[in-house]
């Protein structure tokens, strides 16, 4: 199941169009796909699409969009922002079957077809008796999208010296509930959203068993460990501040010993997973479908 949305360019011009998507961040052929936010859909091109009176399908050289249904709410969200971007580049006229027909389109018609044929799709899947998905507060996804989203622009503003993290999704212990996180790595100043994440995954390189210290060309490994952001991160030397008007911690490089003692001394094995964020859906479709 899928949202289906097709745009009739007034001057089409297949090479023009193909050149503007390769011009364009996270397209490659046919799909686009941003490893930062995990948000991902087809763009096709189809200069000769069969003719018929089907009023779902092509009906002349277009360029069709698909996202997939069954996904979180901000798929629709980061798919309507290059639908409007190509648009604005490429005056078209429109074919949604969904909701807004033949026109004209706009933001709020694309997302209310997007919502609704989304909702659709997780009651359907509610009723064919497949498990409860993995689902967090709406908010809170949208919050993490936004953050990853801008992720580059505000690595740029922050500079060298600091890193940005991106958001993560993590389930803390089997069967639990899938929590936003950051990594930490020892020895690297990093930017700590506080106000978008609930847990701090610490990272610190494995040290070396002895027979294995003098080895040559062996490949770091690391380890890793689960904190929560409330109760971890209260450490002399993180500094306190803002980034994008949020509340925010910025931690150095290397600190104080209480702040190296956070990355020191025996780790078990971890009990967490990552969890990809299209398998963390919004609370609120998954309590409507059921």
């Amino acid at each position: 199941m899928s949202y289906d949305l097709y745009l009739y360019p007034d001057a089409f011009d297949a090479d023009a169009i193909a050149a503007w998507f390769a011009g364009r961040s996270h397209y490659k052929d046919d799909l686009y796909s941003n490893d930062e936010t995990g948000v991902y859909f087809t763009v096709h091109i189809d200069e000769n699409p069969e003719q018929g009176e089907d009023s779902e399908g092509p009906n002349g050289p277009c360029v069709a969009f698909s996202i997939n249904y069954f996904r979180p709410h901000t798929f629709g969200l980061e798919a309507e922002l290059e639908v409007a971007a190509f648009l604005a580049r490429f005056p078209s006229r429109i074919n949604d079957p969904q909701r807004m027909g033949d026109g004209p389109y706009s933001r709020e018609g694309f997302l209310e077809g997007w919502n609704h044929g989304n909702l659709t799709a997780f009651k359907v899947m509610a009723k064919q008796g497949i498990p409860r998905p993995a689902s967090a507060d709406p908010v809170r996804i949208e919050a993490a999208w936004a953050w990853n989203y801008s992720r580059a622009q505000l690595q740029a503003e922050a500079g060298e010296g600091l890193f940005v993290p991106k958001i993560v999704w993590v389930l803390p212990t089997p069967g639990a509930a899938p929590e936003p996180a950051i990594t930490w790595t020892f020895g690297v100043a990093t930017i700590i959203p506080e106000s978008l994440i609930t847990r701090v995954v610490v990272v610190r390189q494995e040290r070396p068993k002895l027979l294995k210290m003098f080895a040559r060309n062996a490949d770091p490994k690391f380890e890793y460990k689960l904190i929560n952001v409330e109760s971890g991160i209260r450490i002399a030397g993180i500094e306190r501040g803002q980034i994008d008007g949020r509340p925010a911690l910025f931690t150095p490089g290397t600190g104080p010993l209480e702040m190296q003692a956070l990355f020191s001394s025996v780790w078990p094995a971890p009990t967490f997973k990552l969890i990809a964020p299209d398998q963390v859906l919004d609370a609120d479709l998954v309590e409507s479908a059921q």
